[in-house]
């Protein structure tokens, strides 16, 4: 039964006679509709373990899954894309008396375009408000404003049925739209929530009170958490031993296996890792404004943030290389041309572009390229991607087909072919008489001094595919001074080239040991 007070009837009756009825109705429909779903939540944290459940002190969570996405393909001829799968083991360590929180992910790749390198990991602590991130290949730490009680887990925490209940014990309100419907042919009950702009949908599991899926939207992309096989231990606390997450209709998470433990943890609680060292950034090299570089006698780096264009003069024209950009991007390669023409004065136009391997974000800006008149250089394995690049088939005259090795005639630049689990066919571009060597995907560093840690994605990779670039020119004795890469507008000295190929990370087990030791 709904029943009103005076005064909220007074006030309604105030308004307009003939809406007090339906005012009514309406008022107590909301109060029926939030009465149903606190009993729901209530019968929910009963199901998992009611008081031990609110009162839990510290919870140790421990996970194997599965990520599948979509990455690019290491192989021209299977396409652009492919498959990728990443095995994670991580855990998540959570007290909640003392405010202190550490998430630790081994993340594997077993199937993608990466080398035998195929492990980093993640180490985030946070006690209190002091957030720091742990890199285990570098053995550092470093303080950081990003990681806090609320970011830390990376996610996780959305996809664990037993948090997402105990968070509905402290927040029952904004709840509406209460139904019912049927979960492998058991009814459900069904409510939503609008937190910060997402919607969250539960589904909870009528005779057993078990969260059986919960559905999240916000701005039109969906993100659906299946939740199966519950157990409980041995403090009667109850979990999902597998989770299914579903963006957009796509698979995205497959939790194999999770562990709940709410024994009190009685190691002690380590912020920063014995004898590891503070890890001080270094000024990140933005390149907001478009730049032209003159790097030596006729050779010009042009761009702009992550997207930059080498040009070559060789005395009429110039041969191009690099024309990386994304969907918005501004400075495309047809205003790089544009920049450099005013920075040097003259009005030259690109006759030959060199194609290094057959990914689409290496190849968006083609039809520029083409559409001013230059003729495309490329390995014949790399054809039908760049055919497919463009919305018509090019003509046999707008593209010459080379060889790996080939020394063309223009300046005597040579093509060298470095094949890698990342491409199978990618052209590196030898500048003999300015000892310059450009290279897409194959090293780099954002940063105005230090480098990247190899302990992230896709820098582990990158790392192998620099050692891999070594080897190659040093079998085959080249003097090069300069290292030039499409990603970056800092250009490398040897020194600095050969101070990179020095960072690294343990092998695997040592890695994860690293990452679980303390």
């Amino acid at each position: 039964m709904c029943i009103h007070s005076k005064a909220f009837i007074s006030k309604v009756s105030r308004t307009i006679p003939y809406l007090v009825g339906g005012v009514l109705a309406m008022h107590c429909q909301y109060l029926k509709a939030s009465e149903g779903v606190e009993k729901i939540i209530e019968r929910a944290v009963a199901a998992y373990g009611a008081e031990a459940l609110l009162s839990v002190e510290q919870m140790i969570i421990e996970e194997q899954l599965f990520r599948y996405s979509q990455g690019q393909s290491g192989f021209a001829a299977e396409g652009l894309h492919a498959i990728q799968l990443h095995e994670y083991d991580q855990q998540l360590k959570i007290n909640f008396e003392a405010k202190s929180k550490t998430f630790k992910r081994g993340d594997k790749s077993l199937i993608g375009n990466y080398g035998h390198y195929n492990m980093t990991v993640i180490d985030r602590r946070v006690d209190k408000n002091l957030g720091v991130k742990i890199d285990h290949c570098l053995q550092s730490f470093q303080q950081s404003s990003s990681v806090n009680w609320d970011s830390i887990a990376l996610g996780m925490e959305k996809g664990v049925d037993t948090l997402v209940v105990k968070a509905l014990a402290t927040n029952k309100a904004n709840s509406t739209n209460q139904t019912e419907m049927y979960i492998n042919g058991r009814v459900h009950d069904v409510f939503t929530q609008v937190t910060k702009g997402v919607a969250q949908t539960f589904f909870f599991d009528r005779n057993t009170g078990l969260l059986s899926r919960v559905i999240n939207k916000k701005g039109g992309r969906s993100t659906r958490y299946d939740f199966m096989q519950h157990t409980r231990n041995q403090d009667g606390v109850a979990w999902a031993k597998q989770t299914l997450v579903t963006k957009d209709a796509r698979p995205s998470l497959h939790v194999l296996s999770r562990d709940i433990s709410t024994t009190k943890d009685k190691s002690s609680f380590v912020l920063k890792p014995k004898d590891y060292k503070p890890n001080t950034p270094d000024a990140f090299l933005e390149f907001a404004e478009p730049s032209v570089n003159q790097i030596a006698a006729g050779v010009y780096l042009v761009g702009q943030g992550w997207g930059f264009t080498l040009f070559f003069d060789i005395g009429d024209s110039y041969v191009s290389m690099g024309a990386w950009q994304m969907p918005n991007d501004t400075f495309t390669w047809k205003n790089r041309v544009a920049q450099l023409q005013q920075f040097t004065g003259n009005k030259k136009r690109v006759s030959h572009f060199i194609v290094t391997h057959h990914h689409d974000d290496h190849l968006m800006g083609l039809k520029e390229v083409v559409d001013h008149g230059a003729q495309l250089l490329l390995l014949p394995e790399h054809l039908d991607a760049v055919q497919e690049s463009f919305e018509q088939q090019l003509s046999p005259n707008e593209y010459t087909l080379v060889q790996e090795g080939t020394r063309i005639e223009l300046g005597h630049l040579q093509l060298i072919d470095i094949p890698s689990s990342h491409a199978d066919h990618n052209l590196v571009v030898y500048l003999p008489t300015q000892k310059v060597l450009f290279a897409e995907d194959m090293f780099g560093s954002s940063f105005e001094h230090g480098f990247h840690s190899p302990n992230s994605w896709p820098s582990r990779d990158v790392y192998y595919r620099s050692h891999t670039l070594n080897k190659k020119m040093l079998h085959l004795g080249l003097d090069i001074e300069q290292y030039v890469s499409s990603h970056h507008g800092r250009v490398l000295s040897k020194a600095e080239f050969n101070q990179s190929l020095q960072l690294f990370c343990p092998d695997n087990k040592e890695l994860k040991r690293r990452l679980f030791a303390q």
